[in-house]
């Protein structure tokens, strides 16, 4: 009885000292989910899988398989819970999405598709002026972002039309294209730590593919749209870090920060409420 009334008197102070130093108790993290077998597909505008992949450990995520290949002997067999898709075709061109996502339900109720709303080769109807790559250091922001919003509306439309013949939804839509805007828009207001120009987000060639840090990007847009979560925070930086190392850090928090408030504001691809 005793040592009861003790214990019950520590927790109190324990408590009581908390409150009076103003400092709020700590919440448990939430634990993280569960890992997705998941398949890449597409072409080279798809969500590389060396960039992708990595994430969900980065995360604390458990049990993540990449089933990219035999993607569609895993399909048949209902070891495939996820297939991200990726290309600069028209959002029209559905024969691959809607047999993958028929395939994909039958042997798997849980299964989902995710589509990427992907950014436009040459710009589309804002980049008539491109010719190189450095002509998209041109591309005027406010243009971009219509022509983007014209792509992304015809492939909610594509996903609206599956998922009513389907009778649920399953084909989820990754805006990658609207992050990508986001970046160059901060890019050319010069709120980008370490780049100057838009064409160094964009890779070495005038399709364009993208360079490491778009394709950071589109892979933290395909995470948060898969697991439902923010991408995790980047590694911390070691003591002493010279200004390269801290601007590629920054450079990573706001790559980070951008996917989840793109993703997760996006009611196509299912993380907003």
């Amino acid at each position: 009885m005793f040592r009861s009334q003790v214990i019950a008197g520590i927790l109190s102070l324990c408590v009581f000292l908390a409150w009076a130093t103003g400092a709020p108790a700590e919440e448990p993290k939430p634990a993280p989910p569960a890992g997705v077998r998941i398949s890449i597909d597409g072409n080279s505008w798809s969500a590389w899988p060396q960039f992708l992949i990595p994430i969900a450990k980065e995360a604390g995520i458990q049990g993540q398989i990449d089933g990219t290949k035999e993607a569609k002997q895993r399909l048949e067999k209902g070891e495939l819970d996820v297939v991200t898709y990726g290309t600069h075709g028209k959002p029209e061109d559905t024969g691959f999405v809607t047999k993958t996502t028929e395939l994909g339900l039958k042997h798997n109720p849980n299964f989902r598709f995710y589509y990427q709303a992907a950014w436009l080769v040459g710009d589309g109807k804002a980049g008539k002026h491109i010719k190189t790559k450095d002509d998209y250091d041109n591309t005027k922001i406010d243009e971009l972002q219509a022509a983007t919003d014209e792509r992304r509306k015809a492939a909610e439309g594509v996903a609206d039309g599956i998922n009513k013949t389907l009778g649920k939804r399953v084909v989820f839509i990754v805006p990658v294209g609207d992050a990508i805007v986001k970046l160059r828009a901060l890019v050319v207001a010069g709120k980008f730590p370490g780049v100057k120009r838009q064409s160094e987000i964009l890779g070495g060639d005038a399709m364009p593919h993208l360079g490491g840090l778009g394709a950071s990007l589109q892979a933290y847009c395909h995470f948060s749209a898969i697991y439902r979560i923010p991408p995790p925070a980047p590694a911390p930086l070691p003591e002493g870090a010279d200004q390269a190392k801290k601007d590629a850090y920054a450079q990573q928090e706001i790559l980070r920060q951008i996917a989840w408030e793109t993703v997760s504001k996006y009611p196509y691809a299912g993380v907003a409420k």
